[in-house]
């Protein structure tokens, strides 16, 4: 999972540091490598995300508030504060505040991941009463997710669109879970014609965005795409690389909050005075991009109250507490 996280979150990273730079500054074939991924980028770490869902709803009802609060909901608002502050200006409240809450801006997948985890609570009482059964629901959310995104446009754009397009792989990730293992021990010979497959649609997507997002077809490609690569995961020899990857996963909330920043700053403040070709600008965008939110996640022990609130272990336990008396 930390794998699969890292993934996701430092593909976003590289998407980003190719589409926000300086005008005309692009390179045709890295932007088609990212429609390739585009399909699968943020569905897989929505899906991640959703696979964890059944340890917070096994808590108590507090303390899952509490948890969703202090380690999401905190380094939200913390973050469209200082990019408000240094990156939009205005001391942390752009002029039009009210956009920019409603469409969280580069923050958006903290927003929609909050309404997620809030939405999910209607499943708790469901646990107890359909141990067995009650995840076949989140399936159900899922389709009615995708099919209200297909079918409804007043649902599209901004916040609410990301939330019902994106959020579904959430509900998709919390069914899945309890079948994933079974998934991954299924024989090569299954899984090959899926990956090409996927190879082969992903490429198609490359010139036709509804086979990428938005369509039924698009939630199809990038469910395909999803099953493959939790596949193909556990697989991985365990080299430098992979533990890498790992680790940016375990922090995969500090690379998303703090990349978009040090992007939009390195092109305004930075790049913007250097002329160099377009190939030369994309390649240093991402590599110092990468370094530098890299090195942010190297010094999170440092810097812990900009993505968990100060106190958070010192409340859940003091909730643990009050929620085991008699």
């Amino acid at each position: 999972m930390d794998f699969l996280r890292g993934l996701s979150v430092l593909l976003v990273v590289v998407l980003h540091a190719n589409t926000h730079n300086i005008a005309g500054a692009s390179v045709e074939w890295w932007s088609e490598v990212n429609r390739h991924l585009t399909p699968f980028r943020m569905p897989l770490l929505m899906f991640m995300s959703g696979m964890l869902l059944h340890r917070s709803l096994a808590k108590p009802l507090p303390i899952y508030i509490w948890g969703k609060i202090a380690a999401i909901a905190w380094p939200l608002v913390v973050w469209m504060f200082l990019y408000g502050a240094f990156v939009r200006g205005g001391l942390g409240v752009p002029e039009n505040i009210i956009g920019y809450v409603l469409t969280g801006d580069y923050l958006w997948f903290l927003m929609s991941l909050l309404l997620c985890y809030t939405a999910a609570l209607s499943f708790k009482p469901l646990i107890t009463r359909f141990p067995a059964g009650h995840h076949w629901g989140y399936l159900l959310v899922f389709a009615a997710m995708i099919g209200t995104y297909v079918s409804t446009a007043a649902v599209h754009g901004g916040l609410i669109g990301s939330t019902f397009w994106y959020g579904a792989f959430f509900f998709l990730g919390a069914w899945a879970f309890p079948h994933v293992q079974r998934w991954v021990n299924v024989p090569w010979l299954l899984v090959l014609p899926l990956l090409v497959l996927t190879a082969v649609l992903a490429n198609m997507g490359v010139a036709d965005r509804s086979l990428r997002v938005g369509s039924l077809a698009a939630a199809g490609i990038s469910v395909l795409g999803i099953a493959v690569i939790l596949w193909l995961a556990p697989r991985l020899p365990r080299g430098l690389a992979v533990r890498f990857v790992e680790w940016c996963g375990r922090s995969s909330v500090v690379v998303y909050v703090v990349h978009f920043p040090i992007i939009i700053l390195l092109r305004d403040r930075v790049f913007a005075h250097i002329e160099v070709t377009s190939g030369v600008y994309v390649l240093l965008m991402t590599v110092v991009s990468l370094a530098l939110t890299v090195l942010m996640v190297w010094a999170r022990p440092w810097t812990s109250w900009l993505y968990v609130s100060p106190g958070a272990a010192r409340v859940s336990g003091r909730l643990s507490s009050v929620s085991a008396r008699p």
